[in-house]
């Protein structure tokens, strides 16, 4: 930067200065008259008369120019679908006891009703196959009923109190809120957001691929249950309470 300067004579020459500092003001000695007209940002001191230069400070992005905290690492696709894969197996595990044994009663009868069926003179040949369905609709909802109930609280516990579940955990996502921040979300929003993922999965198929699909084209990646909790799925944890 050149700061003209005014000599006695009425010659003005320019003359070199260092660089200043950025945010701090750089002053010359006193000329011969305060300097009019000049930009905003050269000023001359009231009391010595010194012509001062103002250097800005370089602009930073704040406010809405900044990106917010919680979208900028939004979890992606094969992360949500690789935690959904490994809670799932640990749902499996624990409630394995139960649907193993439905499952081997449900062969035992069906094998036994096709070879009844081989066999139309033997009693209770005709209908055979029907009844197997029929006598197994019970101890399916007897065993489907448990377990939607030990999901919603897996989910619901894990993601209201930690903020994230075992599989979400293992990929390195969390659930947090769509306001606030990115803080946790709470046990009454975990509890939604739990009983829509997986009572609305469980009763409607084609509404838990719908769901699900949804954040392929949503720009926030969120899920139907999430937008219904008010929630994102991020790689980074929220903030302490």
């Amino acid at each position: 930067m050149r700061v003209r300067r005014q000599l006695t004579r009425g010659v003005a020459i320019e003359a070199p200065q260092a660089p200043a500092e950025p945010g701090r003001r750089h002053c010359e000695a006193p000329p011969a008259q305060q300097v009019a007209g000049g930009p905003p940002n050269i000023a001359a001191s009231p009391t010595t008369g010194a012509v001062c230069a103002s250097v800005p400070r370089p602009a930073t992005a704040t406010g809405a120019a900044s990106v917010p905290r919680q979208d900028a690492a939004l979890a992606g696709w094969w992360r949500r679908l690789a935690a959904f894969a490994i809670d799932g197996l640990i749902l499996t595990i624990v409630t394995g006891a139960l649907w193993g044994r439905l499952l081997a009663s449900f062969v035992n009868r069906m094998s036994q009703a096709v070879a009844a069926q081989a066999h139309p003179a033997a009693p209770g040949a005709h209908g055979a196959v029907g009844r197997v369905f029929s006598q197994t609709t019970a101890p399916y909802l007897i065993v489907l009923v448990p377990t939607i109930i030990l999901a919603v609280v897996y989910y619901w516990l894990l993601t209201g109190y930690w903020g994230t579940t075992i599989g979400k955990r293992s990929v390195g996502t969390w659930v947090v809120s769509a306001e606030n921040g990115g803080s946790k979300i709470g046990l009454p929003r975990s509890f939604l957001r739990a009983v829509i993922f997986v009572v609305g999965g469980e009763v409607m198929p084609l509404f838990f691929l719908v769901d699900n699909l949804w954040l392929l084209w949503d720009p926030r990646r969120q899920t139907l249950h999430d937008k219904a909790a008010r929630t994102l799925v991020v790689r980074q944890p929220p903030p302490p309470d």
